[in-house]
């Protein structure tokens, strides 16, 4: 059995989530650019993305709006998976398009909770959902990284196919 290296990321707006909200208006109009040049990159697998609001209901990222007045801003979320680490770096930092647009949203995302992104290694054909990656970013946030949930500043190597 092979393994994939599954990220997971999630950003919290500061500020309202409504479409007067300088960050949902550059996520909005720049991620469709994201996506798309995620999707030609060599070793990746899948790539899908999606809303957490604060009560924990899953929503499509395209299905948002109009979102419910006081709730408290949601977590934007991603989930890819890799064929290797170096892959994933490799998009992460040296992409056409998620460089930049990272920089320029990075001011606005409320990073209090702690950690935003989080990967582990998953067996090949496993299906994942973007509430396990939810689960195991808590993981990370609680234990630090660990085989089950680590970070890029601690890698874990790819676990020995049996």
């Amino acid at each position: 059995m092979g393994y994939r290296l599954i990220h997971f990321n999630c950003a919290r707006p500061l500020g309202a989530f409504s479409l007067e909200n300088e960050f949902i208006r550059i996520f909005v109009s720049i991620m469709p650019r994201v996506f798309a040049d995620a999707a030609s990159f060599e070793g990746l697998h899948f790539h899908r993305h999606g809303v957490r609001r604060p009560d924990g209901v899953w929503m499509p990222l395209d299905g948002i709006f109009p979102y419910p007045e006081g709730m408290g801003a949601p977590d934007v979320s991603t989930m890819g998976g890799w064929t290797s680490l170096e892959h994933l770096q490799e998009f992460s930092y040296s992409g056409r398009t998620h460089p930049p647009s990272m920089r320029r949203l990075s001011t606005e995302i409320d990073r209090s909770a702690g950690p935003g992104f989080v990967m582990w290694w998953a067996p090949k054909g496993e299906r994942v959902s973007m509430e396990d990656g939810w689960q195991k970013l808590q993981h990370l946030r609680a234990h630090g990284s660990t085989p089950e949930a680590f970070s890029l500043d601690d890698p874990v190597d790819r676990p020995v196919a049996a």
